[in-house]
Order: C-alpha cells, then sequence, then structure tokens
C-alpha cells in the first residue's frame, strides 16, 4: 500500500505512511535487532529507534515485544507455506508434487533462518507465546486448513483417495516438516536435508495417492 498524501492548512502537500508501511517498518526493525542480539536483549525502545519512530509509536500497531515477534512468526509461517506452493504446477501429483512442495518449503525456510533460530532458541519467548491462544495458534490452524483446501481440489479429481483424512494428513504433514526443519536449520544439520526430504516424499505420497 502506497503512502497516503493529506494538505496542510498552508495548503501544502505532506506525505503520511500509511498504517501497512509503518508497520513494515517496525516488523523489519525487529527482525534485524533480534537476528544481531537476540530475543532478550532487543528492547521496544531499540526497534523504535532503527525504525525511526517513537518508542510510543509502536503501540499503536503492537501491544508488546511479543506481539511483535508473533507477526515475525507468521510471515515467516507464511512464506514458507508460499514457497511450498510457489513450486508446484497443475499437472503434478504424487511424489513429483509433494517433493516439489517440500524443496520450495526448504528454500523458503533458510531464507527466514534467523527467525527460526530465534523462536527455538529463544527461552524466555517460548514462556510468553506458549499456550497464545491468538496468533501462534490462530496461524497454525490456517495454515492447515490451506493445505487441506489444497489437497483437497486433487482429491475431487479422483487424484487422492477420498478414504484419505486431509485434515489428519494436513496437521502430519506440517507438524513432521516443522521438526525436520528444526533438525536441519536450527540444528544446523544441513547435510540431512535431501535425506529429510526424501523420506517425506515417500512417507507423504504413498499416505495422500495410495489406499
Amino acid at each position: 500500500m502506497a503512502d497516503t498524501v493529506t494538505v496542510t492548512a498552508m495548503g501544502k502537500p505532506r506525505r503520511v505512511q500509511s498504517e501497512e508501511v509503518r508497520r513494515t517498518q517496525i516488523l523489519a526493525a525487529a527482525r534485524t535487532l533480534i537476528a544481531e542480539q537476540g530475543y532478550e536483549r532487543t528492547t521496544t525502545a531499540q526497534i523504535a529507534k532503527r525504525a525511526g519512530i517513537s518508542e510510543g509509536t509502536i503501540y499503536n500497531y503492537f501491544p508488546s515485544k511479543v506481539a511483535i515477534v508473533s507477526a515475525l512468526k507468521e510471515q515467516a509461517m507464511r512464506a514458507v507455506l508460499d514457497g511450498g506452493f510457489a513450486r508446484t504446477r497443475p499437472d503434478m501429483q504424487g511424489s513429483m508434487l509433494i517433493r516439489a512442495m517440500l524443496e520450495g518449503a526448504f528454500a523458503a525456510a533458510h531464507e527466514n533462518a534467523d527467525l527460526m533460530r530465534a523462536f527455538t532458541l529463544t527461552v524466555e519467548l517460548r514462556e510468553h507465546m506458549h499456550g497464545d491462544p491468538c496468533e501462534p495458534g490462530e496461524t497454525y490452524e490456517n495454515s492447515v486448513e490451506e493445505l487441506r483446501q489444497f489437497f483437497s481440489r486433487q482429491q475431487e479429481t479422483g487424484m487422492i483417495p477420498r478414504s484419505v483424512d486431509l485434515a489428519v494428513m494436513s496437521r502430519l504433514i506440517l507438524g513432521t516438516v516443522d521438526r525436520a526443519m528444526d533438525e536441519v536449520i536450527v540444528g544446523g544439520h544441513t547435510e540431512q536435508e535431501a535425506t529429510y526430504i526424501d523420506l517425506m516424499v515417500r512417507m507423504f505420497s504413498r499416505a495422500l495417492y495410495v489406499e
């Protein structure tokens, strides 16, 4: 969304940043600082300074530092899901489709590795976000539903048997992929990425496409 333009009392145009632009600035500043020095050492005052705004302005968009990081986590999850969908084609099915999705998702995860490490390794952050009924849980459920809808289109055409419970499968896929990414990206075992992908391709393609 572009900045909006208003007119002052003197009749001169003045450019005012839209809410979306300001929110993006805050999240970008928070992401950079957390990657540089960790969640605990990052303060809202530092985020405001890096974003070029007052600390009070932050609270017009986010009620707390945890809320900022919740939004960053949503961004990362969105990027991983979009990365998986981006490599698919309408003619794909079976192991070819699953492999394309996994490779795209892992590529996007590597691009967001700084945030993934922050989410996993920060004890204080996990304590704040554990059991949060708002953004983290809602984001996960939205991801489950989006993946279910993606596979449901193939189920409607007969590619996936109707006996397959796509809601359950979507949860299994997301949970397994999340664990694999934790080992590969957060744990630093990048040499095992191809093995994880190969095994998940076999598991998911058999579960989805073979009765």
